[in-house]
């Protein structure tokens, strides 16, 4: 019984075990999904402004980057324009949640100081552990 009523919460932990113990080869492999994507659009591509206007594949690689540099030079400019916007929310942010950690740390007790601090210094080694070791 408790087996069938826990086994959602048990398929979940397996699977962030999982997710957590292969994440490099998890990420490696989307990198390498995402490239072999782009490559293939940029193939695509190429081969299309090849059929369309008849120009050779020295041409038409040409087009391509120059359509591929054009478009991250829009992206970047575009994350220019909104980059104050986000910069002033995280000021705002950051004000906010400092505004209302000091408030918390000063309500909270002697005990409840020291089992904050001894968990977010657990947490901090624990992470450092995991990550390069």
């Amino acid at each position: 019984m408790t087996l069938k009523a826990h086994r959602k919460i048990i398929v979940q932990a397996v699977l962030i075990v999982i997710v957590i113990s292969t994440y490099d080869v998890l990420l490696h492999s989307l990198l390498t999904f995402v490239h072999v994507a782009f490559e293939w659009i940029e193939l695509g591509l190429e081969e299309l402004i090849e059929h369309v206007f008849h120009t050779t594949r020295h041409q038409s690689q040409i087009i391509v980057f120059y359509l591929l540099l054009s478009v991250v030079l829009f992206g970047l400019y575009r994350l220019w324009r909104v980059l104050p916007r986000f910069y002033n929310y995280l000021q705002a942010t950051r004000t906010h949640y400092m505004t209302h950690m000091s408030c918390y740390w000063r309500e909270c007790s002697s005990v409840q100081k020291a089992k904050l601090i001894t968990t977010c210094s657990a947490g901090v080694a624990g992470l450092c552990f995991w990550m390069f070791i």
